[in-house]
């Protein structure tokens, strides 16, 4: 998650992370409606009804669940002298969907993966439940703005253009940049010219776009996070300027004057093309 706690309709609610799963608070949930929350939480956690739901979710996600000790737990529930607290469930079944609070001055409370504590917000109170779903839906929207395109899709998209720019560039460098270490090899030209396209589509070479977002994933590049039309016109450019370099055009700055003219001319054209946007609604749908 983005951050560590979220703002469940005017209740300030703890985040954690545990093997990748989203771990909320009940204890700040349960604080939202009782300031008795522990009986509250236990009182949610005897109903026949969770004891059920929470060993259907264990079912689901964890091998080393003890089946036989919930059946009996299970059958034990109902009855007026049935107890059951998060501690005791999770000792008792091996259960990983809770993790119990510890006892102590300093101890952060009970926490429930998403489904489960979902699961309490409706008992709880379905207003709770409802702005719950709300909140995550925006912070994984967040977390996917932070994160670039996660499926490596833009790249497919952009890969074989750029194979041909790189092609024209190497049937026109010296021979000695190829062959011999470095400081040769430094001077291979490739970034420059990946940097000339870059300035004319995104306006900033990828050097300033990592210093402009740098808690962007090391992974991800300014190309990760752009739009479909602004691929569709970079891979023009790249084909244009991988002709233009087998034409020998060699100086950047014409080439680079020939390569705004044609992004002048394409792009108004191409982002008013129907199929660029339904590309653009399936590459949205695809990050859903």
């Amino acid at each position: 998650m983005i951050k560590n706690q979220v703002n469940i309709n005017g209740i300030l609610v703890r985040l954690q992370k545990v093997n990748d799963e989203d771990y909320v608070s009940l204890q700040d949930i349960a604080k939202g409606v009782s300031e008795d929350w522990q009986t509250l939480i236990k009182r949610w956690i005897r109903r026949k009804e969770t004891i059920e739901y929470l060993g259907a979710w264990e079912y689901l996600e964890n091998d080393s669940f003890k089946k036989s000790e919930f059946g009996l737990i299970k059958n034990e529930s109902g009855t007026n002298r049935f107890e059951l607290s998060p501690t005791q469930w999770v000792q008792r079944t091996n259960a990983i969907g809770i993790i119990p609070g510890k006892r102590g001055r300093y101890s952060k409370g009970t926490f429930a993966q998403r489904d489960i504590a979902l699961h309490f917000c409706t008992w709880v109170n379905p207003i709770f439940h409802l702005y719950l779903i709300r909140e995550f839906d925006r912070l994984k929207t967040e977390e996917q703005l932070r994160l670039g395109d996660p499926f490596n899709i833009k790249r497919f998209l952009t890969a074989g253009s750029y194979s041909l720019l790189v092609n024209s560039l190497l049937s026109k460098v010296d021979e000695r940049l190829l062959t011999h270490p470095q400081p040769y090899k430094k001077r291979l030209p490739f970034a420059a010219e990946a940097d000339m396209i870059n300035q004319i589509i995104f306006g900033q070479s990828a050097k300033q776009w990592r210093f402009n977002n740098p808690t962007a994933p090391t992974s991800r590049n300014q190309r990760d996070f752009a739009t479909v039309l602004e691929l569709v016109v970079l891979n023009c450019l790249e084909v244009v300027d991988a002709m233009l370099i087998q034409w020998d055009v060699i100086e950047l700055e014409e080439r680079q004057k020939i390569l705004q003219e044609t992004y002048d001319f394409i792009y108004p054209i191409l982002k008013r093309a129907k199929t660029i946007q339904d590309l653009q609604k399936l590459a949205n749908k695809a990050h859903q």
